[in-house]
């Protein structure tokens, strides 16, 4: 498994790398909430609720802790 860093860029960004490569950022939203945006091919699933829905490269999260968990957890698979 890879090493997962979090590079943080002020005031509303956090890019995740491994191995030096940027995979995904999480962007705080003026709405509230956050985006994680995938950088390479990777799409995150529909979610439960919507099944019929296409896999997308950016997910809504409701915190930045929920969003870098699930970042993590889906570089982990």
């Amino acid at each position: 498994m890879a090493h997962i860093s979090w590079d943080h860029s002020p005031p509303t960004t956090w890019i995740a790398t491994v191995d030096g490569q940027a995979v995904c950022s999480v962007k705080r939203k003026d709405i509230g909430g956050w985006t994680a945006a995938w950088t390479d091919e990777r799409l995150w699933p529909a979610p439960a609720h919507l099944p019929k829905a296409t896999p997308q490269s950016m997910r809504f999260f409701g915190s930045l802790e929920e969003a870098k968990a699930a970042v993590e957890q889906a570089l982990a698979a």
